[in-house]
C-alpha cells in the first residue's frame, strides 16, 4: 500500500501538468481513484454539457497520451480505462490496483459506483485505502485489526500483505452528521449472499461506530426488500467479536502456534521435524492477519493472560448494532454489459460511440 498521501488540490495540480484542462483533471482523479473505468456519458454528466465536443477531447488526449485505453465490452460499447502508471504517480498511487484490467462484472460495479459519486457529488468521500484506514486509526482511533481485511499472497507463497477495504465501494462522511455511510453495489446477483458476506465482514468495524448508514446501490428494485429484511436481521443479532477461526480453532491450537513459531523464530529448527513443520505452515494461513499479528505480539510480551485479558475486551456490548439500511436506484441502465457479464473486453482500436 502506497505511503503518499496527497490532497485533492494536489492531485488536481499534478494531472493538470499531464496537460489536462483543470476540469478534466478533476474528473479523471475522480474516476482514476474510485475503480479507473468511466464512460463518455459521466464525463459529460460532470461538466454538465452534451457529448461531441469536450468528451471527445478528453478521450483523444487520454488515448494518445497512453494514459488509457479504450476498452471494447458486450454490444461493441467502449468503455475507458485509466491504467498507465505514470497517471497513479502522478496521484501518489503509483501501485493502486485500479489500473488492472477487470472482469465485465467488476468493470460494471465500478461504473455503477462512480454513477452514484456523480449523482451525490457534495459527500465527503474517502478516495484511496489510504484515507479510509487513516480516517478510521486516526480520526475515530479505531484499532487497524477492527477493519475489514484481505491477505494476499506472492505466487510462491513467500510474501503476504494485508489490504484493506478491497470492494473499493464508496464511503463517506456527510457534513454535521456522526454517521459513516458505506455503499455496497448491486451489479445484478441472483441472490443476496455477497451483500450477508459484506455486512458480516464489516461487523466489526460496524459495531465499534457511533452511527453507521449502509446504502444498498442497484440498477433494479428487485432485491431492495430482501435487502432491508437481511438488514434488520443483521443489525439486531448478537456476535462474539472473537474471530471465527479462533472460535473454531480454540485457544490450545493458537498457543501451540504461537510456541511453536517463536522457536521457529529464533532459528531453533532442531526443534521441528516434517510434520510439525508443515503443522507450522497451516497455522500460518490459518491464523493470518493484523489481529492474529498483534495477538501475537501480546503473547511474546505476556503469555496467556495478556492474549485472556484481548480476547476478554473483544466481546461487544449486548446493544444492537447502531446502524441504518437505505436504498439508491441509480437512474441510469447498464444495457452495454447486456445479459451476461461473463464475456471479454478487449482493447478498442481507437475510440468508438457508445450505445
Amino acid at each position: 500500500m502506497s505511503t503518499i498521501t496527497l490532497t485533492d488540490d494536489e492531485r488536481t495540480r499534478r494531472v493538470m501538468a499531464l496537460g489536462y484542462t483543470e476540469r478534466e483533471a478533476l474528473f479523471l482523479c475522480l474516476a482514476a481513484l474510485h475503480g479507473g473505468f468511466f464512460l463518455r456519458r459521466q464525463f459529460c454528466q460532470f461538466i454538465a454539457s452534451h457529448s461531441g465536443g469536450a468528451d471527445a477531447v478528453l478521450i483523444e488526449k487520454l488515448i494518445n497520451t497512453g494514459h488509457g485505453i479504450g476498452v471494447t465490452g458486450c454490444q461493441k460499447a467502449t468503455i475507458y480505462h485509466i491504467s498507465a502508471r505514470p497517471f497513479y504517480a502522478a496521484l501518489g498511487q503509483e501501485d493502486n490496483r485500479n489500473r488492472r484490467m477487470r472482469p465485465p462484472v467488476s468493470i460494471k460495479n465500478r461504473l455503477m459506483a462512480l454513477d452514484y459519486i456523480l449523482d451525490h457529488p457534495p459527500h465527503q468521500y474517502l478516495a484511496t485505502e489510504q484515507e479510509k484506514v487513516y480516517y478510521f486509526t486516526h480520526t475515530l482511533g479505531l484499532d487497524p485489526g477492527d477493519l475489514p481485511e484481505k491477505p494476499f499472497r506472492s505466487p510462491k507463497g513467500e510474501d503476504s500483505t494485508i489490504r484493506f477495504f478491497v470492494e473499493k465501494y464508496p464511503i463517506f462522511t456527510r457534513d454535521q452528521s456522526e454517521a459513516v455511510c458505506f455503499c455496497f453495489i448491486d451489479e445484478g446477483t441472483v441472490t443476496l449472499s455477497r451483500f450477508e458476506s459484506f455486512l458480516h465482514q464489516y461487523r466489526r468495524l460496524f459495531s465499534h461506530l457511533t452511527q453507521f448508514e449502509v446504502i444498498y446501490v442497484a440498477a433494479s428494485p428487485a432485491s431492495f426488500w430482501e435487502a432491508e429484511r437481511l438488514f434488520r436481521g443483521f443489525v439486531s443479532s448478537q456476535s462474539n467479536a472473537i474471530p471465527a477461526t479462533l472460535r473454531d480453532l480454540g485457544l490450545p491450537r493458537i498457543f501451540s502456534y504461537f510456541q511453536d513459531r517463536q522457536l521457529f523464530e529464533k532459528r531453533q529448527f532442531d526443534s521441528f521435524d516434517k510434520p510439525k513443520l508443515i503443522q507450522l505452515r497451516d497455522d500460518r494461513e490459518a491464523f493470518f492477519g493484523t489481529f492474529f499479528e498483534s495477538l501475537y505480539r501480546s503473547w511474546v510480551a505476556g503469555g496467556p493472560d495478556a492474549v485472556h485479558a484481548i480476547l476478554a475486551r473483544r466481546v461487544p456490548p449486548e446493544d444492537p448494532l447502531r446502524g441504518l439500511l437505505s436504498t439508491c436506484l441509480l437512474r441510469h441502465t447498464y444495457d452495454l454489459f447486456g445479459t451476461s457479464t461473463k464475456s471479454k473486453c478487449t482493447e478498442a482500436g481507437r475510440p468508438r460511440a457508445e450505445k
